[in-house]
């Protein structure tokens, strides 16, 4: 009797269908930073190496005729623009006229440069014309255009042509700034030529062999219409590297060039199951065993048992 009830139940877990778990291995893309999601940024490299100074070089308004401008303008706003948010598409970064981005100060995530693609360096901008007349008196202008653009959030914003002016102990960065808002936008498009960006901290600087460098100089912003209120008055923006010199003067070496990391592209996640003889439903991956013929094989043994069991313990006629 009882030994009829468990084969009856081994029988149908038998040959009941079983299915098999089936792991699946998906790749994931490197995707846009969302402004929840934690960014490491990248220190600035020593990448810039003055060569070796030449002597007897000085200095003066009529050789003032070398030099350059890095600067990152702010770098949340390079990661705002270079990463993105949840959903952007289309963002880009590029230098031109004499603008290049290059790899200092680089938004970083997980150790990786550029994550989204996008090159988020400092920008260096080339000589252009300079009105010298002593370390603590001049202009220096200098070309380049450097766009952010980010479509889904309905602008572009573009600068170009910074120039440094410097007189009676301050110091001043201008720069033409457009701002291109397309309809639905927070804010109206807008075309500032030589505004007064921001106000510099400058060195207690001398020319040495021709050369005056201002490194690391600390900016601040003076005007929050310049950007359309991205940033207010006071804000602090990255510090600037500037360089002037003449043209006798050795110049150091340009940073080296921002080299974007292309993402990988997702893997789809349709159709993972594997080829199967039988795919009985989806999402479910197969074992090769027809679901419904099993089952009701399954139900014929477990009636078959359980007539067994009635049938031991029939009474039996006297």
């Amino acid at each position: 009797m009882s030994v009829s009830l468990v084969t009856g139940a081994m029988l149908l877990a038998v040959l009941t269908p079983t299915t098999t778990p089936v792991t699946t291995t998906t790749s994931t893309a490197t995707t846009t930073a969302a402004a929840t999601e934690p960014t490491t940024t990248a220190a600035v490299p020593s990448a810039r190496v003055v060569q070796e100074a030449a002597p007897g070089c000085d200095l003066t308004s009529a050789n003032a005729r070398k030099g350059d401008l890095v600067w990152g303008f702010k770098k949340s706003f390079r990661q705002y623009v270079g990463v993105g948010l949840p959903g952007a598409t289309g963002n880009s970064i590029t230098a031109t006229n004499g603008a290049t981005i290059t790899a200092l100060d680089e938004v970083l995530r997980d150790g990786v440069p550029n994550p989204a693609g996008t090159p988020t360096g400092a920008y260096r901008f080339t000589f252009d014309s300079a009105d010298y007349t002593s370390p603590t008196q001049f202009t220096a202008r200098y070309r380049g255009t450097v766009a952010f653009s980010y479509p889904t959030h309905f602008f572009t914003l573009v600068l170009s042509d910074p120039w440094v002016t410097t007189a009676s102990g301050t110091a001043t960065l201008h720069a033409d700034i457009e701002l291109k808002a397309t309809p639905g936008a927070p804010t109206q498009p807008s075309n500032q030529p030589d505004v007064a960006l921001a106000r510099l901290t400058p060195p207690a600087a001398a020319p040495t062999n021709g050369l005056l460098a201002w490194p690391d100089v600390p900016a601040t912003l003076t005007t929050a219409e310049a950007f359309g209120g991205f940033y207010q008055a006071g804000a602090t923006l990255d510090p600037l590297t500037m360089t002037l010199a003449a043209d006798c003067a050795t110049v150091p070496t340009a940073p080296p060039t921002a080299n974007p990391v292309v993402p990988p592209v997702a893997a789809t996640t349709e159709n993972l199951i594997p080829i199967a003889r039988f795919r009985p439903t989806p999402g479910l991956a197969s074992t090769g065993v027809d679901a419904e013929h099993g089952l009701w094989a399954g139900v014929v043994l477990l009636l078959t048992g359980l007539a067994l069991v009635l049938a031991a313990y029939r009474p039996r006629r006297t």
